[in-house]
């Protein structure tokens, strides 16, 4: 009798150690299944609305979707367009840069929502993003960065028009462009005043922190653990050529962190890895994206200087076009419409990074006004005779 009641517990021991093993393999097949994380990066230098611009974001954006990217990290480090003791780019020009950049937010947003099977953790990592490329990190719940980062630019709203013109139609400008600031700042879940302060000179911006995340404050600090971020004061030339102006805000690693727009200061991609909780279990993609970026900085160079070129060539041939036959006429006429269709062509492929700033600079026509001398020959040579 107790020899089979030991053998019956030993049963039951037995099937309750194969019922655990059972249940545990799951899970223990699972983990050793579970695949690191796959990280995308990408790296945006050089000019915004040049050099950094949505056909070659979209295309990197793509690449790091068919690599089945679960993280994707962008580096973004803008070329100042002037030197360090000009003035800094806070004008009516950059702010309206907005608008260039209401052209490549949506690669990731609207692109990722719609392309995308599953959302991958998007990540800024910023150096330098001035003017229009300040709006970019701002659609990710998550931005980096670097120690001597600076994140700004686009001041003057409140004063870009002077006291020019109707005051109606100025304070509904400010108000479309407000707007449309606030409502990037408000969906990547960051606070509207912050892009009022970065954007509205004079605007009075205040913090301090409650529970380590921060309270801001539309006034100047009236208590010691407050802290002022812009007032209403005049700002010195040398604050502005520094960067370090009071009536609109630029964010710097400290200020970004303190305010909750930059999670950590990190200078290299292993240290930013580490923030991220990667270092130890990450599976680093070698994408194209810097293939990408060049192929379209090289592409855009080129297609730049064979406009202008062909621009000066057009200009002498119309100097001289009046021929002493009807034959030389129609060849001039000929080459000229050409090389126009061709400088046509090559703003309409690129015309994404030819921007007004870019047509100003270089002395180039618009694709409208080249229509009109394109048709202007094409009537002459109608009205020709032998």
């Amino acid at each position: 009798m107790l020899q089979r009641l030991r053998k019956t517990l030993t049963n039951a021991v037995r099937g309750v150690a194969f019922a655990a093993a059972t249940l545990a393999a799951p899970s223990a097949l699972a983990q050793d299944s579970q695949t690191p994380p796959r990280v995308y990066f990408m790296e945006l230098t050089g000019d915004f609305g040049y050099d950094i611009t949505q056909t070659p974001i979209r295309d990197a954006m793509r690449d790091a979707r068919n690599q089945n990217a679960d993280v994707v990290i962008v580096k973004i480090d803008t070329t100042p367009k002037q030197s360090e003791f000009e003035r800094l780019p806070d004008d009516k020009q950059n702010f309206d840069e907005l608008f260039r950049a209401q052209d490549i937010l949506p690669v990731f947003t609207d692109e990722i929502r719609r392309e995308w099977s599953k959302k991958p953790r998007l990540v800024f990592w910023v150096k330098k993003a001035m003017g229009g490329a300040a709006f970019l990190p701002f659609v990710a719940p998550e931005i980096y960065m670097t120690g001597d980062a600076k994140l700004g630019g686009i001041g003057g709203i409140g004063v870009m028009y002077g006291s020019t013109g109707d005051e109606v139609v100025r304070q509904k400008q400010y108000s479309l462009r407000m707007a449309r600031a606030e409502g990037y700042f408000i969906a990547g879940g960051y606070d509207p005043k912050i892009v009022r302060a970065m954007a509205e000179p004079k605007y009075v911006l205040s913090y301090r922190l409650e529970g380590g995340r921060p309270v801001f404050l539309e006034r100047m600090p009236e208590r010691p653990d407050e802290f002022v971020l812009t007032t209403d004061e005049v700002d010195s030339m040398e604050a502005v050529v520094r960067g370090q102006t009071r009536s609109v805000l630029t964010l710097t690693a400290d200020v970004g962190r303190a305010i909750g727009v930059s999670k950590a200061t990190v200078d290299n991609l292993d240290d930013l890895l580490f923030q991220l909780g990667l270092s130890r279990n990450h599976t680093m993609i070698q994408g194209r994206s810097g293939r990408i970026m060049e192929a379209w900085k090289r592409d855009v160079e080129l297609a730049s200087k064979e406009i202008r070129k062909s621009l000066e060539e057009i200009d002498r041939g119309m100097e001289g076009q009046g021929g002493n036959s009807f034959e030389a006429r129609t060849q001039a006429r000929g080459r000229q419409i050409r090389l126009i269709n061709d400088v046509i062509a090559r703003l309409n492929r690129f015309g994404e990074a030819f921007g007004p700033r870019w047509h100003n600079e270089n002395n180039v026509r618009q694709i409208a006004q080249l229509q009109i001398e394109k048709e202007q020959l094409e009537l002459q040579q109608l009205v020709d005779k032998k």
